[in-house]
C-alpha cells in the first residue's frame, strides 16, 4: 500500500491562504489568532497526522542570525538589539557564526526551520538564489532572495563618507590621506566613493588624496599605525586623515602622537563606524556613527512583515549616519 507523503507547513499554508509562519506559531501553540483561524490550521494539522500535544509548553519559534565576525563591535550591537528587541516579540535568536562551508551551514539551517533569517553582514555567495524562509540582509551584498524579492538593510555609508570630507573641507584641510584595507570591502569602498565625491564637489578635485591600503593580515590598528609612521618619516606632506574604521583611526592618532605630531593642530583624524575606542580612549576622535539600534529595529520590523505575509514598502532601506564630534578636528 502507498504512502501518503504529509504535507510541509508551506503547503498548508497555501491551501489555507495564510502564512506558513501562521502555520508554524498555530502548531507551536503561540501567537494571537481568531479562534476560526486557529480551529482551521489546527484541522488541516490533525488531517495530515500532525502530533499536537496542547499540554506541553511550547518552545518559542526563532530567528536565525548568520554572521561573519563576532569580534566586529557594530555587529554585536545589532545583534543585541535584535535579542532585546525579539524577546518583547516572543521570539529566541540563534546565531551562526559563518565558519563552516556555506552548503553545510544552509543544510543546518533547513534542518532547525527557523521562523526567518538575518545575514548579518555575511556574503554567502554561493548560497542558493531563493531563501525556503522570510529572510533579509542587514549590511550585507548577497543576492540571496525570498519569494523573488531581495529584501536588504544599510548604512549609508556614502554619505558618511561625504559627511567626513565636509567635517574636514570646513576645517580648511587640502591634503588628506584615507586609510583603508587592502582588500576593500563594499562597505568601505561606498565610504570613499563618498568622500571623494564631497572633495570634488568642494575642493575641485581629488587628485590631492592620498589612498593607503593596510596589509591584510595585520590588525586594523598595527596597520594604520604603520602606515601613518612610514608616511611621516619620508617626510609625506598631509593635514588630515579619513580612516574608514575606528581603529584605523585610533591607530593613525598614535602614530602622530608617538611623531609628535600634534592633532589637531597639524593633522586632522575623523574614523567610521562610532565604536567605543573613538569615545574612550585618551583623545576621543571625530567619527561617523552608525546606528545599531535602528538598524536592529528596521531589520525586525521587516522581516516580522515577511514572517506574518504582510507586504514590505521598500525592499531596501538605507539607515542614516551622523558625526560624533571629538577633539581631533
Amino acid at each position: 500500500m502507498a504512502v501518503t507523503k504529509k504535507k510541509s507547513f508551506r503547503e498548508i499554508a497555501r491551501s489555507l491562504n495564510v502564512s506558513p509562519a501562521t502555520v508554524s506559531r498555530i502548531a507551536a501553540g503561540i501567537g494571537s489568532f481568531s479562534e476560526e483561524t486557529r480551529q482551521t490550521v489546527l484541522s488541516a494539522l490533525a488531517a495530515e497526522g500532525y502530533s499536537l500535544q496542547a499540554e506541553k509548553e511550547p518552545s518559542a519559534p526563532a530567528i536565525a542570525a548568520v554572521v561573519t565576525d563576532l569580534s566586529n563591535e557594530l555587529y554585536n550591537n545589532i545583534l543585541t538589539c535584535l535579542t532585546r528587541y525579539l524577546g518583547r516579540k516572543g521570539y529566541l535568536l540563534r546565531i551562526y557564526l559563518e565558519n563552516q562551508s556555506q552548503e553545510e551551514l544552509i543544510t543546518h539551517l533547513q534542518s532547525e526551520q527557523p521562523a526567518g533569517i538575518i545575514l548579518l553582514g555575511t556574503p554567502l555567495e554561493k548560497v542558493r538564489a531563493e531563501s525556503f524562509v522570510p529572510l533579509i540582509q542587514v549590511l550585507s551584498s548577497s543576492a540571496v532572495s525570498y519569494q523573488g524579492k531581495v529584501y536588504r538593510i544599510f548604512s549609508d555609508e556614502y554619505v558618511g563618507g561625504r559627511l567626513a570630507a565636509r567635517l574636514l573641507l570646513e576645517k580648511g584641510c587640502h591634503r588628506p590621506v584615507i586609510l583603508n584595507n587592502r582588500h576593500t570591502q563594499s562597505s568601505e569602498s561606498r565610504r570613499i566613493r563618498g568622500f571623494k565625491d564631497e572633495w570634488d564637489s568642494e575642493a575641485g578635485s581629488s587628485g590631492d588624496i592620498y589612498i593607503h591600503d593596510g596589509e591584510p593580515f595585520k590588525s586594523a590598528f598595527n596597520s594604520a599605525h604603520d602606515i601613518v609612521s612610514y608616511l611621516l618619516a619620508k617626510g609625506q606632506s598631509f593635514d588630515s586623515i579619513f580612516a574608514c574604521s575606528d581603529w584605523r583611526a585610533y591607530g593613525a592618532l598614535v602614530a602622530l602622537r608617538d611623531m609628535n605630531v600634534p592633532v589637531p593642530e597639524k593633522v586632522r583624524v575623523v574614523g567610521f563606524d562610532g565604536e567605543r575606542v573613538s569615545r574612550y580612549c585618551d583623545q576621543p576622535f571625530a567619527t561617523i556613527q552608525q546606528n545599531p539600534d535602528m538598524i536592529a529595529t528596521e531589520a525586525m520590523q521587516m522581516l516580522l512583515s515577511l514572517i506574518d505575509g504582510r507586504e514590505v514598502e521598500k525592499e531596501s532601506l538605507l539607515i542614516p549616519v551622523q558625526v560624533q564630534r571629538g577633539m581631533t578636528v
